[in-house]
């Protein structure tokens, strides 16, 4: 006969943007592509009454990588940070650039 369940896919009745817009949690088709979500599992509502709530390892600031990572942020926003590898002016290959610059620096000039 007619499937009856709420959460079954294949019922016309079930519209889980519905009941997830209710909860306050986003509607994605792409979340859709595996299993149905049911938004009454006590999942989905730990999820819902905290959004934006990191899992996982804390993070300590005092760390040495925590730090390094502030600093590089400090020097980024300043404009300060360099990247990548530094340049010698005295390598041969510099001052060939340099040398063909003002030469035709010269060329247009004169």
């Amino acid at each position: 006969m007619f499937n009856i369940k709420q959460n079954n896919m294949n019922n016309v009745q079930f519209k889980p943007e519905g009941q997830l817009k209710e909860m306050g949690v986003k509607y994605s088709v792409k979340a859709q592509l595996g299993r149905p979500v049911d938004p009454n599992s006590a999942r989905q509502k730990r999820l819902a009454t905290a959004p934006g709530k990191k899992t996982g390892r804390p993070v300590n600031p005092n760390s040495a990588r925590q730090q390094r990572l502030a600093e590089l942020e400090a020097k980024r926003s300043n404009g300060t940070l360099r990247r990548g590898r530094p340049v010698n002016p005295n390598s041969a290959r510099q001052q060939a650039l340099r040398e063909a610059a003002m030469k035709l620096l010269n060329e247009i000039q004169g």
